[in-house]
């Protein structure tokens, strides 16, 4: 029995000190096994969760990119012509058919060209019987001058346009015009 007695008392230390162990375990919380288990700090961790929800969420469709996407332009030849007429006519030959939805989601839309003469030209959508909302160029002086439109208000859908002028006095000639498309 004499050699039974210290095997007792060393187990009774080894599980005296794992019952301490599993003791301040409980009462401390688990921050002590967690260091032991990884090496990872906290920031680490979110930053790793943050980057598994972006890419499931690129996957599902509900985000483009995380990066910014570059404006992109496209240019539209258009035909000029010659007007002469006090009040707003057609410029001939000038008919073009627009869908801004075929160029992406954001869509930025302007005209450009040479005007010679004094008098005003602007765009027209025929299919909505209306002048598009900031696409008039106004010209005060007789000799010939390039003009540029800030963004024009297009209306969805696919629309008919033709480009009409007026003139104050004599003809006028729009020369080179083109749509300027931006898409983000």
């Amino acid at each position: 029995m004499a050699l039974k007695r210290p095997y007792a008392v060393i187990l009774l230390v080894v599980f005296g000190l794992a019952g301490w162990k599993v003791w301040d375990v409980v009462t401390r919380g688990n921050e002590n096994v967690l260091a032991l288990t990884t090496t990872r700090t906290m920031e680490e961790r979110v930053t790793s969760l943050e980057n598994r929800v972006y890419y499931l969420e690129k996957n599902a469709g509900l985000i483009s990119s995380k990066s910014t996407s570059k404006a992109k332009e496209s240019f539209v030849s258009l035909l000029g012509g010659d007007i002469n007429s006090l009040d707003w006519a057609k410029i001939f030959g000038t008919d073009f058919t627009l869908d801004t939805s075929l160029y992406g989601k954001t869509v930025e839309v302007s005209w450009q060209g040479w005007l010679q003469g004094t008098g005003a030209v602007r765009l027209y959508d025929s299919t909505n019987h209306r002048a598009v909302d900031f696409s008039e160029y106004v010209s005060s002086s007789d000799g010939k001058k390039s003009f540029y439109s800030k963004a024009m208000s297009i209306w969805r859908g696919q629309n008919q346009y033709y480009v009409e002028g007026k003139t104050t006095n004599g003809v006028i000639t729009l020369s080179a015009p083109r749509l300027k498309i931006v898409t983000r």
